[in-house]
């Protein structure tokens, strides 16, 4: 048999969908659809569910007899087998209807005695759109016996009556066009609300979408339509109607949730619905692993707390929640219509086409219901926003008066603090004149200072050579007295013996013993050795005097193309004993490194200052002058072409060191961390600004009882370059 459409295309206006909803609802009670004849049923239950249909008809197996003729199925994984009997004697044109698209599995055989003459098979698991009222055949002879076997995961009586064909087709389209109205109600509500939804951006709205989605599928589920959207999938089949109630079961929660506003009036309720979406997840996760049964109570165990939800609404009420009685209208609508399906489920109720109507009244009257509850809610919130703006004008106006009177009474402090603070600023400009001026003469009187090291280091250094010199003079001049003696006496014996003197031989022997009483050769060869000193003097006074000659220009801005090395070397010469004698220098310089163009006396200001700074770091640190070490290095960078483009000055020492904060601050005017009279904390801070004045970049690393390092880079600018290029052309 070919059944018509199951869903008519209806368009008219919401209004019409409900008129017609109702009439169509009532037209199916209308008692037009009653049964032929009443039904005998025997009832047996098969534990195992692998019981054929003789075994049955036999009793073998362990079949058991139930008491109640119309069994009321449980969710296990037993098979119900149900005798009819009753329909000998109906027209032919009857059928045994089992008016209930949620059974998983519906076997039938007629039997003639033990031997099966035929079967049929319906149900859920085979996904027939067809079988969306299961309606079978009566057997040809009415000696055969007819036999169901029935599966299902909920548990519900088996709701069997006698039917006319006719009656089953008439029925079969009433409740095409009742579902079709209902759809095209719930997607007239879901149209409407997700307007709104992204209209308005609220959270409750898109949750209530949800909640209109997921319950329309499991109304569809009740129906057995569902099957039209999963098609031949044996497992959506079974399992549908369970993932779309738990489905909806999360969607409820999490839109009472947003519409009550649980956090702000009721937050201790919030445990509760976070347990009550674990318990639905756990039905959706169940219903995934393949325990349906398991599936079908926990969604049942969820259903059991919509009562809270009443008493969450009627607590959000007394709270001052203004959605709250929406709510509690809407879902006690709703609560009446489940448990009046529960009722017809079970039995207690019968299985009429009104009570089957209640479910689908419910749900749309609860949908309309929280759609006017949100767009009041929108009505509420613009009257509050109204409101809020209003307050938030008058408060602006307020704010706005204060300010202009705080403003004209600013204006008026303003002025007389400007006056004050232009008789101020005229004593405070005398002040820092003073203090410039003061502040210039420090850093004069530290340039004097260093001139001063400077001054006492030449001193020093000259006064060695010439005090050799000096020495060696004086017995240079004894021995040449002595030597003009002996050559004296010589010649008044050679002038003698010339002249055929008598006395001649004796002033030769006088002559000759006055050389040997004065030793002639011991004579000569400290003479030798006393001019030979003398030349060395000389020679480490030029040397010295050489050294100075980058001084002379200690305050001069212009630039001089010179050699770091020969700078570093003048600044050691200079410093002298000052340095050498109070700690160990090694001095290391790369040859054949180009000019630097610069101020060369500030550079050599720059050098002996943070030399003799390393010096002193050592001398606080080690006893032992073996045990200071200061190491003063020059090197040069090269790009990848091959060609200087840097020279590095390395100053290290192995003295005290500094802490971080003392590091941080080394270059700061004014700051030492030498005793009070020893230092006036300017010499770093004038390095630093030479350094400035040079483009080079300085690096000091430094840690407690490790000693301090130096790193000068002195980048070759445009006009070093050339000299850069002119020693690499050389070389």
């Amino acid at each position: 048999m070919r059944f018509g459409p199951a869903y008519g295309r209806v368009k008219v206006p919401l209004l019409a969908f409900l008129l017609m909803a109702v009439a169509s609802f009532a037209g199916c009670n209308s008692g037009s659809d009653t049964t032929v004849d009443a039904l005998v049923l025997e009832s047996l239950e098969d534990p195992t569910g692998t019981l054929r249909p003789e075994q049955v008809h036999l009793k073998e197996g362990g079949v058991q007899r139930l008491e109640s003729a119309r069994p009321n199925l449980g969710s296990t994984a037993a098979a119900y087998w149900v005798r009819v009997s009753g329909w000998q004697g109906a027209p032919r044109n009857a059928r045994v209807v089992l008016d209930n698209p949620t059974l998983d599995s519906i076997d039938v055989f007629v039997l003639n005695g033990a031997r099966v003459l035929g079967s049929v098979r319906s149900g859920a698991a085979y996904g027939k759109a067809e079988d969306l009222i299961p309606s079978f055949a009566l057997p040809l002879n009415e000696a055969h016996e007819l036999w169901f076997r029935v599966r299902s995961t909920k548990p519900l009586l088996l709701p069997f009556s006698l039917t006319q064909v006719d009656r089953v087709e008439t029925t079969r389209r009433r409740r095409d066009l009742a579902v079709a109205l209902y759809s095209g109600m719930v997607l007239a509500i879901l149209i409407y609300n997700t307007f709104l939804a992204f209209s308005t951006g609220q959270r409750a709205y898109f949750s209530y979408l949800f909640v209109v989605l997921t319950v329309g599928l499991v109304q569809w589920g009740f129906n057995g339509y569902d099957r039209l959207l999963w098609g031949h999938s044996p497992w959506m089949a079974v399992n549908g109607l369970t993932v779309m109630g738990a489905s909806s079961g999360l969607a409820a929660l999490v839109f009472a949730r947003h519409f009550l506003e649980v956090r702000r009036y009721t937050p201790k309720w919030n445990r509760l619905i976070q347990l009550l979406l674990v318990v639905y997840a756990a039905a959706l996760g169940s219903a995934i692993i393949g325990m349906p049964s398991l599936a079908y109570n926990l969604v049942n165990l969820g259903a059991l707390s919509a009562p809270a939800m009443l008493v969450l609404s009627i607590v959000s009420w007394r709270k001052g929640n203004p959605s709250a009685p929406w709510y509690f209208v809407a879902w006690s609508i709703f609560l009446v219509a489940v448990t009046m399906q529960a009722l017809r489920d079970f039995g207690v109720l019968a299985s009429t086409p009104m009570a089957a109507a209640l479910l689908p009244l419910g749900t749309v009257l609860e949908m309309l219901l929280l759609s006017f509850a949100l767009g009041n809610r929108i009505n509420v919130l613009k009257r509050s926003s109204d409101e809020a703006n209003a307050k938030a004008l008058a408060a602006s106006l307020e704010n706005e008066r204060i300010v202009k009177e705080q403003n004209a009474e600013l204006e008026a402090r303003v002025r007389e603090r400007t006056d004050a603070l232009a008789t101020a600023n005229n004593g405070l400009s005398g002040a820092l004149q003073e203090l410039q001026g003061a502040q210039d003469q420090l850093i004069q009187t530290e340039k004097l200072a260093s001139l001063g090291q400077m001054t006492a280091g030449i001193a020093h250094e000259l006064n060695n050579p010439i005090n050799y010199v000096q020495s060696n003079a004086t017995s240079l001049r004894r021995d040449l007295e002595e030597l003009i003696e002996v050559i004296e006496a010589h010649v008044r014996a050679l002038t003698a013996l010339s002249k055929s003197d008598p006395d001649a031989m004796l002033m030769v022997t006088k002559a000759q013993e006055l050389a040997r009483s004065l030793d002639l050769g011991f004579l000569i060869e400290e003479s030798r050795q006393l001019i030979q000193g003398i030349l060395d003097g000389a020679d480490r006074t030029a040397h010295i005097v050489g050294g100075l000659r980058v001084f002379g220009r200690m305050d001069g801005d212009s630039l001089v193309a010179a050699s770091l090395g020969e700078l570093l070397e003048a600044s050691i010469t200079v410093l002298g004993d000052r340095a050498r004698s109070k700690a160990e220098l090694n001095v290391q310089l790369e040859d054949g490194l180009p000019p630097l163009w610069c101020q060369s006396g500030k550079l050599s200001q720059v050098f002996m200052n943070i030399i003799v700074n390393a010096v002193q770091a050592t001398e606080s640190r080690w006893d032992e002058v073996e045990a200071r070490k200061v190491q003063v290095g020059l090197s040069g960078v090269k790009d990848g072409a091959g060609r200087f483009e840097s020279l590095k000055v390395l100053i290290r020492d192995n003295g005290t060191g500094m802490d971080e904060v003392t590091r941080q601050r080394i270059f700061d005017p004014f700051y030492t961390t030498k005793d009070v009279g020893k230092g006036t904390g300017l010499g770093l801070s004038i390095v630093k600004g030479i350094l400035d004045d040079h483009g080079a970049e300085v690096a000091v690393k430094s840690a407690v009882g490790e000693g301090t390092e130096f790193q000068l880079t002195f980048a070759l600018d445009a006009k070093n370059g050339g000299e850069n290029k002119a020693e690499n052309e050389a070389a």
